[in-house]
């Protein structure tokens, strides 16, 4: 260090002599900023100009008290220890608040986990080697909410549907689950927004039609084929493969379904201002921060409401002019079968361990298993048309 402090010394004194900046740098070997930072540090007049200065922080971060950090370690192995709770640093900031204890900050909360090895190791995702269908375009999805109870009245249900596209949405409530309600509902948003080339949903039993005659067709599969709406059902048990809609349910149940309702017809009121407000003011960053209501005028895509006296038929007749598939994403296990309307269908080997869609032809009675656009079987599965 001494042999640097006199370093810096002759630095000055070569300077003083009348030689320029560069030709000290070059016999020194010291970069330019180098010589200026020194002469800098001489012009001060400080007595030990030439000596190094501590690094350390000016304004040392204010330590928290010792009593609170424990509390905080406390809380944190308490919260642990409870099968239902969370114990996450805003868990833990609401638990101290709770409790008339003034908390740390959120960071300082996880401060205090992490220095304390009760951080828990973040996995990270990795995309599964197994390739899922894409989302076609115009396509809705749909799913249920319940059952949830008013406050000392009946329980209902609340039917959300939403654009894949372009995120305009509807919340319909409902008594009960059964396929009238539902595709009363369905019917609904298309005559307020428009009919989809797709519909996809999860198996929940009153989407497809009944376990008795599994074959027949349900009142909702028979609606969406009159308008030549293709019915799309995501494997059995992963509904985050309707991943847009699950999110939009957990902003209704924020939002809408946090409220009190004081009756089923302020519920109906509450949910049309939500529908509302969400379709002309909510801003998706992921669609470039526009609303549903300004995608829709700038997508492609076409917007055929469906007429407004159109009432839901008990059982519409199908039109055969009409391509009537009705599609099934399934993932292929170790048993090499699927089920598609409670058949189990045996696939071919190469199939193992990989999703397909098995396309089913209400008009030809049959059922192609398909893989990225390649048919991989065909085989004869009747439906009842009539």
């Amino acid at each position: 260090m001494a042999n640097e402090e006199a370093l810096r010394a002759q630095a000055v004194a070569m300077k003083a002599r009348g030689n320029s900046v560069a030709e000290i740098s070059r016999k020194l070997g010291r970069s330019r900023q180098w010589i200026y930072k020194w002469l800098d540090r001489h012009s001060e007049g400080a007595e030990n100009w030439n000596s190094s200065r501590s690094r350390s922080p000016v304004h040392k971060a204010k330590r928290i008290a010792e009593p609170l950090e424990r509390l905080v370690v406390e809380t944190r192995l308490r919260l642990e220890a409870s099968p239902y709770s969370e114990s996450g640093a805003y868990a833990i900031w609401h638990d101290m608040s709770s409790h008339g204890i003034t908390p740390p900050s959120v960071a300082t909360i996880n401060r205090i986990i992490g220095s304390h090895g009760l951080a828990r190791r973040k996995i990270r995702y990795t995309k599964s080697d197994i390739d899922y269908p894409a989302v076609p375009l115009n396509t809705h999805m749909m799913d249920l909410i319940g059952p949830r109870h008013l406050r000392g009245g009946p329980r209902f249900f609340m039917l959300t549907i939403i654009s894949n596209d372009s995120r305009h949405a509807g919340v319909y409530p409902i008594l009960t689950k059964n396929s009238l309600d539902v595709t009363q509902s369905v019917a609904a948003f298309w005559k307020s927004f428009s009919v989809p080339d797709f519909l996809q949903m999860d198996n929940e039993l009153s989407f497809k039609g009944s376990n008795r005659h599994p074959r027949g067709l349900g009142l909702l599969l028979r609606t969406a084929l009159a308008f030549n709406v293709t019915p799309r059902f995501i494997p059995v048990g992963e509904p985050w493969r309707n991943g847009v809609i699950e999110r939009f349910n957990q902003k209704v149940e924020k939002t809408l379904l946090s409220q009190e309702h004081a009756s089923f017809n302020e519920l109906l009121l509450h949910s049309r201002e939500f529908t509302q407000v969400h379709n002309s003011e909510h801003h998706y960053s992921t669609l470039g921060h526009k609303t549903p209501l300004q995608l829709d005028q700038e997508l492609d895509l076409p917007i055929v409401p469906l007429r407004g006296d159109y009432e839901v038929a008990e059982r519409p007749k199908l039109d055969c002019s009409n391509r009537n598939e009705i599609h099934f994403i399934r993932l292929v296990r170790s048993d090499l079968t699927i089920n598609v309307l409670n058949a189990e269908i045996e696939v071919p080997l190469e199939l193992m361990h990989t999703y397909v869609e098995a396309i089913l032809l209400v008009n030809d009675h049959q059922l192609q298993i398909r893989q990225d656009g390649r048919l991989m079987q065909t085989q004869e599965f009747i439906m009842p048309t009539e």
